[in-house]
């Protein structure tokens, strides 16, 4: 790759970046420089481009899917391959942006073609902070069981054996699109082995000839096609967020692998680190989730060689991606969990545990099928859906709940201006004020819905995915692209961010106006105008006696509680665009940050323009209670009715992970939270004293991980901004 052309995808690289903070779409790229490029392998991009045009123009008047599949088609047939005979897979090839960037393009012109279409994607600054709507592709777990079972031959002649008995010409187009890009696929696993071949990866070279002809037989085969499999549908558009139940997909592979004397347990191993390392390699920013254990149909705990082989890589390998889900519950053995807990206990932290229990009770609440469920993943980052049967589309809304505060002493408009919900009068008490912030909160979400629903209803023109609907065997036997409402659910998730900030703000308006009587609502709303300007003393009141989210406090818990039940039952009954209905989701991964920047501020003492409350944390400093206080007041809330996920984040001092809890200790954490009827948690393991000693001397801790909100990231890629947060919530959160 020249100086000139690698210019060119850094500049793709940022124009993909604005279209998945607006859209949701997300792309790995290719890895910097171009490593194992065989530049003489296919086109070059120029060259790929003008063949987009031709196809584009040639298709203009029919259905968009047909341009689309021969975009995909034209890649697979022409697109520069990678391969490297340090590695035992291949996993990437050139310009896997473009068919993804020209939909991206598409769905711009979208929002700009109608009045009602300009919040569409927009970015939140678009609505000053209180929320945004898009169309969410960003979300998917692959029908993994049919990828492994037929492979693309397989996949493609599943669709054409379906087109014998379509009824109408919408279905056959489909099936007929379906069909070419999987035998495209075949095509491309071909041209890849001859890379790979002259590269001098035989073993890789044939694995790829047999899955372009037939389904894997080993367990080098099954991962392979695993990786092609992730690269097509990226490359197509859609981000595949979940790898799937890998302890489940590929345990028949590994023993049969070992009965035939193909392979050992450690040449297994070597191949799945590799595996591993080529996701770690892909660069996702947000990580590579990949689901074990678990109950079985039988309501048996699932732990078999490949979950202890994975969490032992895990361990070894000290990576922040990919992340790992550990499902158990009340019938999963102690010496099971403690095999995971102890990579906790070690430092290696990208793992988050899902309860059984709760989540079998959210999903049955939804209308899924108990045969269905056990087949659940955490898709992203903690949002639950069932493998192969779903999108999942988790963020097709996200709503800053703490926005509508600003609402209530403002005639029904933020400080700014803009238009929040209804008109209203400024309340007179805490009771009144938390009747109108509802209120309010309700006016705002109907707003992000609308927004996403008109999104949906032309997901269709917008983004149709042959590729990854040809995965789905529900879109095959509906004849039904995914867009379409092809698979067997299609429910669409709404993000609300904030509760600490909201929960503490009630509490404060109540302490400071009601009972302390220090200030009137209406003196209140000006000091949060003026933000808290020459009432220095106010605000530390606020911060420091009002009662806080996440310390076992009533007086705070009683409001989160409150709005989390409002929400819940407000979103989870909404009909989305493409047949299904909205879900309500309690966390915020990393937008506590662009959320708090376009917030005013509130009345539990924060300061505008800085950050909301993250997840379903204390707000940073506030957490005095430790973490057993803060599952607690989670403990407080039904979280089977948080259908989009809700994630407990949780900072154990380091020094006591491995002294006083080690493995068994955390294990034993983690069952009490369960028990009380948690939905998913994940934790960090340090002492404030190492973070202070990282901050100040970096090139000593190249290794210390971070899970942020949903990933890890190594600490010293932080910002000092972000550092500072993580420093004020392990201080806040250093006892038991």
């Amino acid at each position: 790759m020249n100086r000139r052309e690698f210019l060119r995808t850094v500049a793709y690289a940022s124009m993909w970046a604005a279209g998945q903070r607006c859209f949701g779409w997300s792309l790995t790229t290719e890895p910097l420089g171009g490593a194992g490029l065989d530049e003489g392998s296919g086109l070059a991009r120029a060259d790929l481009e003008k063949l987009f045009d031709a196809i584009a123009e040639a298709h203009a008047k029919e259905p968009f899917i047909v341009t689309r599949t021969r975009w995909l088609a034209a890649l697979f047939d022409h697109v520069r391959l990678a391969a490297n005979a340090d590695d035992a897979f291949v996993h990437w090839f050139a310009d896997c942006d473009l068919p993804g960037r020209r939909c991206w393009l598409r769905l711009k012109a979208f929002s700009e073609s109608a009045p009602e279409r300009k919040l569409c994607g927009k970015w939140t600054t678009a609505t000053n902070g209180a929320w945004r709507a898009r169309l969410d592709t960003s979300h998917t777990c692959p029908d993994w069981e049919s990828i492994l079972a037929l492979g693309p031959k397989g996949l493609a002649d599943r669709a054409r054996k379906r087109r014998e008995t379509a009824k109408t010409d919408d279905e056959r187009l489909f099936l007929d699109c379906v069909t070419e890009v999987y035998d495209a696929l075949s095509r491309l696993c071909v041209r890849w082995a001859a890379v790979a071949e002259k590269r001098g990866m035989p073993a890789c070279a044939e694995s790829l000839l047999a899955i372009a002809e037939r389904p894997p037989r080993t367990l080098r085969e099954a991962l392979q096609l695993s990786l092609v499999y992730d690269r097509g549908q990226e490359a197509e558009g859609e981000c595949v967020r979940s790898q799937g139940l890998f302890d489940r997909l590929y345990v028949t592979f590994y023993r049969n692998d070992l009965a035939a004397g193909r392979e050992t347990r450690a040449s297994a191993k070597a191949l799945i680190a590799d595996y591993f390392t080529r996701l770690y390699a892909q660069g996702h920013p947000n990580g590579k989730n990949i689901g074990f254990g678990g109950y079985d149909a039988e309501g048996v705990p699932v732990w078999n060689e490949l979950t202890e082989l994975a969490f032992e890589l895990h361990d070894e390998l000290n990576r922040p991606n990919p992340k790992l889900t550990y499902r158990f519950g009340k019938k999963t053995p102690r010496e099971q969990l403690e095999k995971v807990t102890r990579c906790l206990a070690n430092g290696r932290t990208s793992i988050v545990f899902a309860n059984e229990e709760v989540l079998d009770e959210m999903f049955r609440r939804r209308g899924k099928s108990a045969e269905d469920i056990v087949q659940y993943v955490l898709v992203g980052c903690y949002e639950p859906g069932i493998q192969g049967r779903e999108i999942v589309a988790s963020m097709a809304a996200e709503v800053n709940l703490a926005k509508p505060l600003e609402a209530v002493f403002n005639n029904g408009k933020d400080f700014a201006g803009f238009p929040v919900g209804p008109a209203c009068a400024l309340p007179e008490n805490a009771e009144a004020f938390e009747r109108e912030y509802l209120r309010q909160l309700d006016a705002m979400i109907t707003s992000a819905v609308e927004t996403a629903r008109l999104c949906e209803r032309s997901w269709y023109d917008l983004n149709p995915a042959p590729f990854m609907s040809g995965g789905y065997r529900d879109c095959i036997e509906k004849a039904k692209d995914s867009s379409q409402g092809g698979c067997r659910y299609n429910q669409s998730g709404i993000m609300c961010g904030g509760i600490g900030t909201v929960a503490d703000s009630l509490a404060a308006v109540r302490a400071l106006v009601d009972e302390q009587k220090l200030v009137t609502m209406a003196e209140l709303g000006e000091i949060l105008r003026a933000d808290w300007k020459d009432r220095e003393d106010l605000r530390l009141r606020a911060v420091r006696a009002a009662p806080k989210w996440g310390n076992n406090d009533d007086r705070a818990d009683r409001p989160a509680k409150c709005v989390f039940d409002a929400v819940a039952a407000r979103i989870n009954a909404e009909p989305n665009g493409h047949g299904g209905t909205f879900q309500a989701g309690f966390w915020s991964i990393d937008l506590d940050k662009p959320f708090g920047d376009c917030t005013a501020a509130t009345p539990d003492g924060r300061k505008a323009k800085t950050p909301i409350s993250r997840n379903n944390s204390a707000t940073a400093g506030c957490g005095k209670e430790g973490p057993t206080a803060l599952l607690l007041s989670n403990a407080k809330l039904d979280l089977a009715e948080s259908a989009d996920g809700h994630i407990a984040d949780v900072i154990l001092p380091a020094s006591l992970a491995k002294a006083s809890f080690g493995a068994a200790g955390i294990a034993a954490f983690l069952r009490s939270y369960f028990e009380m009827g948690g939905q998913s948690i994940h934790l960090n393991c340090f002492d404030p004293s190492t973070l202070r000693d990282a901050m100040a001397h970096p090139e000593n801790y190249p290794d210390l991980q971070v899970r942020v909100c949903g990933w890890n990231v190594r600490w010293n890629a932080l910002s000092r901004r972000e550092q500072l947060h993580f420093l004020a919530t392990a201080e806040a959160q250093a006892k038991p």
